[in-house]
C-alpha cells in the first residue's frame, strides 16, 4: 500500500449508505488482519471481530462520544491481552486496518468507549482479552463538505468546514521542535522539506485522527533521538489518548520506513528521557 497516499486521502466518515459490504470485502480485511496488519508491539495477543448493521443499537449507551453513535454497516472491534501497550498497539494496528480499508474504497470512522465489560456485554463477546478498540465502516454518503469537530472547551464547541482534507489542525511547526521543547529554530534545516524523510514522516503524523481532534502530543527531536510527547489534555481520556498515540505512531513509522528501515521504538524507562515542561512525558522514542 502507498501508507503517504492513503493518509493523505482518508477521512473520518459519520454518515454511510445501506450499500452492504461485501462478504469478499470482508474476507479480504480478515485475512490482512491475519497476515499482514503492522503490529507495534508483536507478542501481545488480539484477535478481531465483525459486526452487522444492528450493531449500533447494541452500543447504544456504551460506546460513542455523548452519546451519539456512528451508525454503519459494519464494525470492527479488536480486542487486546491486558498490558501497559495495550492501547498503544490497539491504535498502531486498528489505523493500519483503517487504511487498508481506505486502500479497498472503503469509509471508516473511530468509535470511542469507556469500557470494555460494557461493550462485550453489549456485544455478546465471551473472551478473557479486553476491548481494545472499535471502528465503524462501510460506504460513505458522499458530501461536498468535509467537518471537523472542534473541542476548545466543554462550553465552546463547534464544526468547522474544512475543504482540504490535507491540512492538518496542528502543523509540523506546531508538534515538532528541536533540542529543547517549543524551540522552532533551525528546525527547518534539520528535518528538511517535502521529499527529506524526517519532514514526509513528520507531515504524516500531523495528520493522524486524534480524540476530538486535540492531538495532545508532539515531538522532540534530541541527542540523535526523536521521542513521541504526551502534552497534558484535560479533555483527553486515558483509552482515547493512548490508541491516539498509537494512531501517530503508525502513521510516522510506515512512513519513515520506506527511507530508514522500521523504526525501533523504546518505551517506558528504556526509552530517551530529555528535560520536558510539566505535566508532558516520554511516549516512545527512538534513534534517528
Amino acid at each position: 500500500m502507498n501508507y503517504s497516499a492513503l493518509i493523505q486521502n482518508r477521512k473520518s466518515v459519520r454518515e454511510f449508505t445501506d450499500k452492504p459490504v461485501s462478504y469478499q470485502e470482508l474476507e479480504t480485511i480478515r485475512s490482512y488482519y491475519t497476515r499482514y496488519v503492522r503490529r507495534l508491539v508483536p507478542g501481545l495477543d488480539t484477535q478481531l471481530y465483525f459486526f452487522g448493521t444492528d450493531t449500533r443499537e447494541a452500543l447504544e449507551g456504551a460506546a460513542g462520544y455523548n452519546a451519539f453513535l456512528v451508525g454503519a454497516p459494519q464494525y470492527l472491534v479488536l480486542m487486546s491481552q491486558r498490558h501497559a501497550l495495550a492501547h498503544l498497539n490497539a491504535g498502531y494496528m486498528m489505523e493500519d486496518l483503517v487504511l487498508k480499508l481506505t486502500d479497498m474504497g472503503l469509509d471508516s470512522c473511530w468509535v470511542t468507549f469507556t469500557s470494555s465489560e460494557d461493550i462485550k456485554d453489549a456485544l455478546g463477546i465471551e473472551s478473557e482479552l479486553d476491548v481494545a478498540a472499535i471502528v465503524a465502516f462501510g460506504y460513505g454518503k458522499k458530501t461536498t463538505k468535509r467537518l471537523r469537530l472542534n473541542l476548545r472547551s466543554m462550553s465552546n464547541v463547534d464544526i468547522e468546514a474544512k475543504h482540504r482534507y490535507m491540512e492538518p489542525k496542528r502543523g509540523i511547526r506546531d508538534m515538532a521542535f528541536l533540542n529543547t521543547w517549543g524551540n522552532t529554530r533551525n528546525l527547518d534545516d534539520f528535518i528538511g522539506f517535502y521529499d527529506d524523510v524526517l519532514w514526509e514522516a513528520l507531515y504524516a503524523a500531523s495528520l493522524s485522527p486524534s480524540y476530538l481532534n486535540r492531538q495532545a502530543y508532539g515531538f522532540l527531536l534530541h541527542d540523535g533521538f526523536i521521542s513521541l510527547v504526551s502534552r497534558p489534555d484535560a479533555y483527553n481520556r486515558k483509552i482515547d489518548g493512548d490508541l491516539s498515540l498509537g494512531i501517530v505512531l503508525h502513521h510516522f513509522s510506515v512512513v519513515a520506513e520506506n527511507w530508514a528501515g522500521k523504526p525501533q521504538w523504546k518505551f517506558g524507562l528504556e526509552a530517551a528521557q530529555p528535560a520536558l515542561p510539566e505535566g508532558h512525558g516520554v511516549v516512545a522514542s527512538c534513534r534517528l
